[in-house]
């Protein structure tokens, strides 16, 4: 029996823009999980440096305290970012959110990425749009232990009006379906910024945070995922957006059949250490990088340069 996925699968290759990949350095990611994730001050400058002059269209990094928010956050990334702005002042970037846990009823956790905005050269807000479940472990019943992470409407609804009204690109964080329908409110209202993006997150098993098989979030890294939101997307979205993928703690699962399809068919990536996750594996940024670069060329699609990039983000 066809179903609406079929296109998908039928369709040629084809693409609007060149190819925007970025590298994400660390995220929530550990030494222990790979010895490679840039986690001190020294180790963020020399790596985002070292994927910018690779080729990657824009830099995402945490800093080195989650808990931080507002100014105390911005002070916790300064001390890295003066020196790579410093160095190479045209760069890309953009930092997380802070740990929702820690933010009053008057905060929607983006308060740092506002000041930076003025101070530090972002130009790009990213908006997790629900609220998300992460493993870390299992305890000696089996049961999962982990955090809630993520925004309520309240919340989101915030972190939308600081983008509008200091016209930052917004890329909008799908983690899950239903997410995607909140996102798509926003921008069939035309409450979204040019250059803003819808990032699908694509989640094998060890999942955003865990040395373990035991992820419970998220669609699984396959062909199969990726035409089910594209299909979302075409179908109620009043007005088109760029779109990407991320592929997180993948494991051993071989990906590349999932990130070729995504170039073919106009969508942008995202890799890095705050992404991949295996434990019989550990590759460097740059590695990481050069592996969807080079999935570009065998596509034959052009790799965005980082004045092109800047376009599509519309913040030229």
């Amino acid at each position: 029996m066809a179903t609406a996925l079929d296109k998908f699968a039928d369709r040629k290759p084809g693409w609007d823009t060149p190819l925007i990949v970025e590298s994400h350095l660390n995220g929530e990611r550990t030494k222990e999980m790979n010895p490679n994730t840039p986690r001190t001050y020294d180790e963020v400058v020399e790596d985002a440096i070292r994927c910018w002059d690779a080729g990657a269209c824009a830099i995402h990094t945490h800093n080195t305290n989650f808990n931080l928010k507002g100014q105390a956050a911005v002070d916790d990334y300064a001390p890295a970012w003066d020196r790579i702005l410093a160095a190479r002042p045209d760069m890309t970037w953009y930092p997380t959110t802070c740990n929702r846990e820690l933010c009053n009823e008057n905060e929607h956790g983006l308060e740092h990425s506002e000041i930076l905005n003025r101070t530090h050269n972002v130009k790009i807000a990213c908006i997790d749009t629900g609220v998300n479940l992460f493993a870390f472990d299992t305890d000696e019943k089996g049961h999962i232990i982990g955090r809630e992470y993520g925004w309520n409407y309240r919340q989101v609804a915030g972190q939308v009006d600081l983008a509008l009204a200091r016209k930052m690109a917004i890329i909008w964080g799908i983690y899950e379906p239903g997410q995607l329908k909140l996102a798509q409110h926003y921008i069939n209202q035309g409450m979204y910024t040019p250059g803003s993006f819808i990032d699908f997150y694509l989640i094998g098993e060890y999942a955003l945070t865990s040395t373990k098989p035991i992820g419970t979030s998220g669609m699984m890294p396959t062909l199969e995922s990726l035409y089910f939101y594209l299909d979302m997307m075409e179908q109620y979205s009043k007005h088109k957006l760029n779109w990407c993928i991320s592929i997180w703690g993948e494991g051993g699962r071989d990906t590349r059949e999932v990130i070729k399809r995504t170039i073919e068919l106009g969508g942008h990536v995202k890799t890095g250490l705050e992404l991949f996750y295996d434990p019989a594996r550990n590759p460097t940024n740059l590695e990481l990088l050069q592996e969807v670069q080079e999935i570009a060329r065998e596509v034959g699609r052009p790799l965005a340069t980082q004045q092109q990039a800047r376009e599509i983000y519309g913040i030229a």
